[in-house]
């Protein structure tokens, strides 16, 4: 008897840990294409469905970006949209991808969102006659009618379907990021490996480009002020009105900055026993030396006919590319990225959750992709065109 006792407990010791196991199996996101869950096609399909209409928005005002001239574009209420819409699509498209369960209320205000800010781009501030003098009538009624049906679509299957409620039930991470690995503590050899890091460093590139920008604007206005020597031209159209043109040169010395500099203020404050003093000045010394050589380097190589910039009217000058005050002022503005602003950044995402973190990434992403487009590159009757045109007005 107790021999069969025995025998009918492991039986259901086993059945309730096959039962176990398949149910773990079908709340397991699948990575393979057309499915969301093992075993629920109907429910991949359907939420895919509702990824693939923000795809398709996005990759709309990403070509409405690239085949838009950037000397006849004006800063109005169509770069809001453009901007608010390639943001908003991106983060769905991450958190579907996710099966988050915020994805479905984040999807339903996005779509509301996206809709509003169509038809007041469109009927509100004029664009409607600019893009159906690029296309047609017809064709841009077709798209808006196509657009705004689908977004009514998404948004009643997402607020009314159970399987999709079913399908979007994963949790974000709310974790913080700062644990051992990637924390702003740990060597930068060991972050290198670690999502975080990349993550962070794609950030950084992206809000600097913009600030850099800014930074820029900043320098050229004391310039004009007397505060600095040089000439301001105003008539320059990328600096002083195209003022979200990202600079890439500006996000990839702060990159430079945090993947070359950042190793050397380590081992300079761990060879001066933890004495911030002695670090700082001997890595401004440093720093100088990076920011200097970087800027002859760039200037023999693209400022060899002196079109971007001269410095042979300034005092302490070689060649013409680089003078005492300018390398002054990069190493100023790079020792303050290095010692402040970076850890102060690196400190703060190290404070979010780790999803929020992310959602921030593809949002800034988003951003990006549409402002590069836009002001680097234009389709045209000549075909592609990449490069300084959008400096200069016509």
């Amino acid at each position: 008897m107790d021999n069969e006792l025995t025998k009918n407990n492991e039986i259901e010791r086993m059945r309730a840990s096959v039962l176990g196991a398949l149910q773990n199996m079908q709340i397991k996101t699948a990575i393979g294409p057309g499915a969301t869950r093992v075993g629920s096609r109907a429910i991949g399909l359907g939420v895919r469905a509702c990824q693939l209409y923000f795809t398709c928005l996005l990759a709309g005002v990403l070509a409405y970006a690239f085949i838009t001239n950037p000397g006849d574009f004006t800063y109005d209420f169509s770069l809001v949209h453009g901007f608010v819409t390639a943001a908003l699509c991106t983060v769905c498209i991450w958190l579907f991808q996710k099966c988050a369960r915020e994805a479905r209320t984040f999807a339903i205000v996005s779509a509301v969102a996206c809709v509003a800010l169509s038809v007041a781009d469109m009927f509100l501030f004029g664009a409607f006659d600019v893009v159906a003098g690029r296309l047609s009538a017809p064709a841009t009624v077709a798209a808006l009618a196509a657009q705004y049906c689908l977004a009514a679509a998404v948004v009643v299957y997402l607020a009314t379907s159970a399987t999709a409620r079913r399908a979007l039930d994963q949790p974000l991470d709310r974790t913080l990021t700062a644990r051992e690995g990637y924390s702003f503590d740990a060597p930068l050899k060991k972050r290198v490996r670690t999502w975080p890091f990349w993550r962070d460093l794609v950030i950084y590139f992206i809000v600097f480009s913009f600030a850099g920008h800014w930074a820029e604007m900043l320098f050229c206005y004391n310039i004009h002020l007397g505060v600095f020597m040089g000439d301001v031209d105003f008539s320059e159209v990328m600096l002083w009105h195209q003022w979200l043109f990202p600079y890439f040169a500006e996000g990839v010395a702060v990159v430079l900055i945090v993947v070359l500099l950042t190793p050397v203020k380590e081992w300079l404050l761990k060879k001066f026993g933890g004495r911030v003093l002695p670090a700082v000045l001997v890595s401004v010394v440093v720093t100088a030396a990076v920011c200097t050589t970087v800027d002859f380097t760039c200037g023999m190589i693209c400022n060899q006919n002196y079109e971007v910039w001269d410095y042979r009217a300034l005092p302490f000058n070689f060649m013409g590319q680089v003078c005492l005050q300018n390398s002054t002022v990069y190493t100023v503005a790079a020792s303050l990225i290095l010692w402040v602003f970076y850890p102060l950044m690196d400190r703060g995402l190290r404070r979010m959750p780790r999803s929020f973190a992310d959602g921030l990434f593809f949002a800034l992403l988003g951003v990006y992709a549409f402002s590069a487009l836009l002001h680097f590159m234009y389709v045209g009757d000549a075909g592609l065109i990449v490069g300084d045109f959008v400096m200069k007005p016509e």
